[in-house]
């Protein structure tokens, strides 16, 4: 019997946006892959802060999230599709903090271990990102997560 891996800020990260927002599900990664992508839609995703709490196993890492949009033989950026999806995912974590909810266990891949979300909230608004020269649309929002490894169990 192998011990499953401890979940890690990204993993979480991709597993709750896909839970909460199924229009992004398969459509999340650390890395942009090469188009054409499902509904030619992208949301790549990256630690960039947060705390530990340091009393407690709970992690409060800032996520940042990039929803990128393209279109097919188009050289005009599809930004209103790009800022729809980034405004999704920033309504999805408003519901999270306000409605009440218990923590959210999520599954990740094989071989690691489950993770409980307590809150997802975003720390910024969905901002437009000027394009490059790839002609796509991109915006960009933080969220901060709290969570921990479902194994963890705090009084």
């Amino acid at each position: 019997m192998t011990t499953p891996l401890l979940p890690n800020d990204e993993l979480v990260a991709k597993a709750w946006l896909e839970a909460a927002v199924p229009l992004t599900a398969g459509k999340v990664a650390t890395t942009l892959p090469d188009p054409p992508w499902t509904d030619d839609e992208f949301v790549q995703i990256m630690q960039v802060g947060g705390n530990p709490d340091p009393e407690l196993m709970i992690a409060e890492p800032v996520v940042s999230v990039n929803c990128f949009a393209m279109k097919a033989n188009s050289i005009k950026p599809p930004w209103g599709q790009a800022n729809h999806l980034a405004q999704l995912i920033w309504q999805a974590t408003l519901q999270r903090r306000w409605a009440p909810h218990p923590a959210v266990e999520l599954v990740l891949p094989s071989g690691y271990g489950r993770a409980i979300v307590r809150t997802a909230q975003a720390v910024s608004l969905p901002k437009r990102v000027p394009s490059d020269p790839s002609q796509y649309a991109v915006y960009n929002l933080d969220i901060q997560f709290s969570w921990i490894p479902a194994s963890v169990v705090i009084a």
